[in-house]
């Protein structure tokens, strides 16, 4: 979305939120548990993240893929010489990599991940073990999150898209500082049953996930 050039950086990140609240609510709750500054880098991140995410369902024509995912590559690599584009989330992205919340290289992988697994049509390729450390780093800037943490994401985006699995990992309790950026995955627990959860209890699952690092 090409942001008029008079929108403030709130007006942008009013929309993001709105947006990643509409088509990511799981990891939008668990934001809310973040300081607003790492809130903000938070809906960012997954605002970048569904831009690539929604290619494949927006385009079938691996060329048309290409063109836009080489869009990505072209604004993060302006982006990090300090050229930005006008867009709505390449705007909140220079104010995040300014800060030093986030940097072009692991967006640059998360494009690349996305292609690939575009091009494959195998969506196990899709890095939400890219955007989990992104995330987690974010939260808790110099503090390295488990193997495990990876993991459970990849499994989770395997859940959540309804596919099964033989068992679930186990995970000690992550750090507090972390809750917010990985809280949400406790839905995992739920979903390996074939349950569903309603907005209430989603809401208390993630809570409880923050209060007791349990995921």
């Amino acid at each position: 979305m090409t942001s008029p050039a008079s929108d403030s950086l709130s007006d942008i990140l009013s929309r993001l939120d709105a947006r990643v609240r509409r088509v990511d609510e799981e990891r939008w709750l668990s934001s809310r548990y973040a300081p607003e500054i790492e809130r903000f880098a938070l809906i960012t991140l997954y605002a970048f993240y569904y831009e690539l995410a929604r290619v494949r369902v927006s385009v079938s024509d691996p060329t048309l893929g290409q063109i836009r995912f080489q869009w990505w590559r072209d604004a993060l690599s302006e982006l990090m010489q300090g050229e930005p584009r006008q867009h709505d989330v390449v705007t909140a992205l220079a104010a995040e990599f300014a800060a030093g919340r986030l940097q072009g290289d692991p967006l640059l992988a998360m494009v690349e991940r996305f292609e690939a697994a575009f091009l494959a049509n195998d969506r196990s390729l899709e890095p939400e073990d890219l955007l989990v450390t992104a995330a987690a780093g974010i939260c808790a800037s110099g503090e390295e999150i488990e193997t495990e943490v990876k993991d459970i994401a990849l499994d989770w985006a395997k859940l959540r898209r309804g596919e099964k699995l033989p068992g679930l990992l186990s995970l000690n309790r992550v750090p507090s500082a972390q809750r917010p950026a990985l809280a949400h995955m406790r839905l995992r627990h739920t979903w390996a049953r074939g349950g569903k959860l309603g907005p209430l209890r989603t809401r208390l699952s993630i809570l409880m996930a923050v209060l007791t690092g349990g995921i």
